[in-house]
């Protein structure tokens, strides 16, 4: 840093901006060859790696304000103005959805953009999803043979399901920015229903990028103080408003292909779709191809998401009966190998069929961290209630990472209604899959 400046102590903030960008820029670019020319495993050392540089390091160049609001506020206009301040002055902000926190900027603005980027260390080829609070705002993003209309399948779906946890792409008018698409001649466009996320962008009256507020790649957040962990003193402003109710991202939907496909699960399911899109598929890379992932449309198709510093290991069970299942003898028998090797375990416990050792110590959010326990099990809902799981995911794995556990092992559940999206994500942040079916 000194070569550039004789007093680095002086350094303007822009030019730590420029140093962090640059050094993203040089990770990214490793870690995609990295990921072609290594195993995962060496993948996840390089994920550490660049975590570590992007939190320890952290690059703390700002006072990150909190504002706390509460969701049947009246005065909606005077408790979010600093942060419509900061999104029309061109600045980034976290704020709460009905699916997780996102970090959002003014989506016409790709300076404003770039800000999104630079404090996640997101890769430039992963898509944003914009999010807009009318059907009036819709029309300036989308090409105008795009817009919903009548009785098109398109229309229907947005009136079935907008506000609400589910992203459409459409092809894209030239005021958006390249930036947010990646290139790619679709935006993906949602209408949330929080009512934080809904007036921000009203009163703003600006659509608004935003991926999940969260350093890229570690599990999405899902309450304010999961966003200051991994972004305080790199983002100007962050609306605390209590935790999310879905707890994983929305669904994304491509009804530009035939047959139309969803390219992520998530808070809206394939069986409430398939009510009106009865042909409607869930892709697969290797059924659909893996151009898709290559250059994706969408965030959460081509890069490993979701995961903790932690070893995750998940334990396959499909649609089968955990209780006639070798779920439990899987679990027991991983256990003791992790204990022979002096590790230290957490388990997201769901299925009621698995019974729980008395030496295993049942560990609640926001506990004091117990160093003296080998096995730490976190009880996240059941096996009959997927949403419960889905809210909860993504907290179990942030707080067991807090836990300073070495490895969190995770009972997997059936892929219908929410579960399928919360396999989704558990897949993509495992390094190791155990069959238990």
């Amino acid at each position: 840093f000194g070569k550039r400046t004789t007093t680095p102590q002086k350094a303007s903030t822009r030019s730590f901006d420029q140093i962090q960008s640059k050094i993203l820029s040089i990770l990214t670019k490793n870690s995609i060859k990295s990921c072609k020319q290594q195993k995962f495993s060496q993948f996840k050392k390089f994920q550490s790696k660049n975590r570590e540089i992007n939190t320890k390091f952290s690059f703390k160049t700002m006072e990150t304000v909190k504002l706390s609001v509460k969701l049947d506020e009246e005065k909606w206009e005077e408790r979010l103005e600093p942060a419509i301040r900061f999104i029309k002055q061109g600045q980034v902000v976290a704020f709460p959805t009905e699916t997780v926190y996102g970090l959002g900027a003014n989506a016409l603005d790709s300076s404003a953009v770039q800000k999104i980027f630079q404090a996640k260390g997101r890769p430039g080829d992963n898509p944003l999803i914009v999010h807009i609070s009318s059907m009036e705002m819709l029309k300036d993003l989308v090409a105008e043979e795009a817009f919903p209309k009548g009785e098109s399948i398109m229309n229907k779906l947005c009136q079935k399901f907008w506000p609400g946890a589910i992203t459409f792409l459409f092809k894209k008018s030239s005021i958006v920015p390249e930036n947010v698409t990646a290139g790619q001649p679709t935006v993906a466009v949602r209408m949330p229903s929080h009512p934080i996320a809904h007036n921000l962008i009203r009163l703003s009256n600006l659509p608004i990028a935003a991926p999940s507020a969260n350093v890229s790649g570690r599990p999405s957040p899902t309450q304010a103080s999961h966003v200051l962990q991994d972004l305080e003193g790199k983002i100007p402003c962050v609306i605390d408003g209590g935790s999310t109710d879905f707890g994983v991202e929305s669904t994304v939907v491509d009804m530009n292909l035939n047959p139309p496909l969803i390219l992520r699960p998530g808070g809206v399911t394939l069986e409430q779709l398939r009510e009106i899109v009865p042909n409607i598929q869930v892709y697969e890379k290797s059924v659909h191809g893996s151009e898709m992932a290559e250059k994706p449309a969408t965030p959460g198709l081509k890069y490993r998401h979701y995961s903790p510093m932690a070893h995750v290991v998940l334990f396959e069970v499909g649609d089968s009966d955990p209780s006639s299942s070798s779920l439990q003898q899987n679990i027991e028998k991983e256990i003791e190998s992790l204990r022979k090797q002096n590790k230290r375990i957490g388990l997201i416990h769901i299925h009621s069929s698995v019974s729980l050792d008395s030496s295993w110590y049942k560990v609640e959010e926001d506990l004091e961290v117990n160093l003296k326990r080998d096995v730490l099990v976190l009880p996240l809902g059941n096996e009959d209630q997927p949403e419960l799981v889905a809210q909860g995911i993504f907290g179990a794995l942030r707080e067991l990472d807090r836990q300073k556990v070495d490895v969190i092992l995770v009972e997997g559940i059936s892929e219908r209604k929410e579960g399928m999206a919360v396999m989704n994500r558990v897949r993509k942040a495992a390094s190791q899959v155990i069959n238990s079916k």
